[in-house]
């Protein structure tokens, strides 16, 4: 069965990829530099009727890129209150970590 992997912009050259055992493709270095997939990166694969499409997914930063130093601040103060969320998530989970070692065996502990 042959797989058909398109990319978002039209390419005028055919490459043929192989599919290992493990289901893993080697996108060539030319394809990778011309569509801006580096490693580490997220690419997103859909069922076409042709075949699958392959298109990269643009990092948080690169999406609010669109937006000059007012997209950059806006994702810092999202990070900056998701580590926060955490905290205190963690904090929680420690003090009841903490409440439940403390009590006493016969006790009933709510859990």
């Amino acid at each position: 069965m042959q797989t058909l992997i398109a990319m978002h912009v039209p390419v005028s050259l055919m490459v043929l990829a192989t599919i290992t055992g493990r289901g893993m493709m080697h996108i060539p270095a030319d394809l990778r530099k011309r569509f801006g997939i580096r490693p580490g990166d997220k690419v997103e694969l859909r069922p076409t009727r042709e075949g699958i499409l392959l298109e990269r997914i643009p990092s948080l930063m690169e999406g609010f890129g669109k937006y000059p130093g007012i997209g950059k601040r806006i994702a810092i103060e999202l990070l900056e209150e998701k580590k926060a969320e955490l905290a205190r998530e963690e904090r929680a989970l420690r003090a009841e970590t903490e409440r439940i070692r403390r009590s006493p065996r016969g006790e009933n502990v709510r859990v």
